[in-house]
């Protein structure tokens, strides 16, 4: 072999070694920031531990209560099922809401930015969930949703699916193809990405699912006539007009808080033995949605000094879903049980009427 040979031979694997190390140097650069982002943290208080399975109810309350990883994946499950979204390195920021208490959190890094058409394929896959997905983007330091973002690429994404609604948990099979996108779409712009575990994470859907459960109420108080009397149905709607309430296009009589959410609304109060009328009411409810309001036990005293102006207007009587008076020891009974929903909303870090709250119980 010629001296010329062995010079090229030598500075071919001079030149191969060089690309290894190169490889290597990008691969820990990136499991680094996959660290720094997802490092170790305390133990979530909402989610610590497996609960038993809790017959899933919706109740209303009326007067009287009664898959393998893709290449270029890297799976930090158990740091990512207890993390919070408050303690990731960036803050959030202009309409992020993806949140670790509601969602299962991927998460995409790359060396390169990703452009937002890159995204689209991404999005479309992921259109098909029947939960919510939100995208997310860093822009100094701060989370931002990717619709509402100041820039149009990104080299640190967050893509959270929501892990219940009330149309129950989210199974681990849709939370597996749910990681199995992200980790091909990753591999695809040549970045990592961090998934939680499916098994884990549907645990925590469970979980999720068995509070909203508990939480999920609806209270409602009844203005019915005397003796049978009914009420106009233009006499009603312009009653509910003084007294600051909107009519929505759907023909709903909705009362509407300062920042625009709905306290609550009033509609027709019937039943077997009152038919329906388009010009009448035999009884309307007006009914208070306590998850999605905040302070909800102050909107319901709201609620009922209302009620209480129509039963003086329309002659009427204030009474519960069966029909009965209610007294004030039962308007009290059902402020006990509001008050304590919404203390228990709070110990679990979804407070009534809060943007995650809103998000989970629709």
């Amino acid at each position: 072999m010629s001296d010329l040979q062995l010079a090229l031979l030598a500075g071919g694997g001079v030149f191969v070694l060089a690309v290894i190390a190169f490889n290597l140097w990008q691969e820990k650069r990136a499991r680094g920031k996959a660290e720094k982002a997802f490092g170790e943290r305390p133990p979530d208080t909402l989610f610590d531990g497996p609960r038993d399975p809790v017959e899933r109810q919706e109740p209303t309350i009326g007067a009287i209560p009664a898959a393998a990883p893709a290449p270029a994946a890297v799976d930090m499950a158990p740091a990512l099922a207890r993390q919070e979204p408050e303690e990731l390195e960036a803050m959030a920021g202009t309409g992020a809401e993806v949140s670790s208490r509601i969602d299962t959190v991927a998460v995409i890094l790359a060396d390169d930015p990703i452009m937002r058409e890159q995204l689209a394929p991404l999005a479309d896959a992921l259109a098909t969930h029947r939960t919510p997905v939100h995208f997310e983007g860093i822009v100094d330091e701060q989370w931002h949703d990717i619709d509402s973002s100041p820039r149009q690429s990104w080299r640190e994404l967050r893509v959270g699916l929501q892990l219940a609604s009330r149309a129950g948990p989210v199974a681990e099979d849709e939370i597996e193809r749910f990681n199995q996108a992200i980790a091909e779409f990753a591999a695809s712009v040549g970045a990592v990405s961090q998934r939680e575990s499916p098994a884990a994470a549907a645990m925590r859907a469970r979980d999720l699912d068995a509070f909203c459960a508990d939480a999920d109420i609806e209270v409602a108080v009844n203005v019915i006539g005397q003796f049978g009397a009914t009420f106009p149905v233009s006499r009603v709607k312009s009653l509910a007009l003084e007294h600051g309430l909107s009519e929505t296009a759907s023909g709903e009589l909705v009362s509407f808080a300062a920042d625009g959410t709905r306290e609550f609304v009033i509609r027709r109060f019937d039943d077997a033995a009152h038919k329906a009328s388009a010009s009448y009411f035999s009884g309307i409810t007006f009914a208070l949605d306590v998850p999605q309001v905040p302070e909800p036990a102050a909107a319901f005293a709201d609620m009922v000094q209302v009620a209480a102006s129509f039963v003086a207007n329309l002659a009427g009587q204030l009474v519960d879903d069966n029909r009965r008076p209610l007294s004030d020891a039962g308007l009290a009974s059902i402020v006990r049980s509001v008050e304590k929903v919404a203390v228990d909303m709070e110990a679990h870090g979804v407070p009534a009427g809060s943007s995650l709250a809103r998000r989970l119980f629709s």
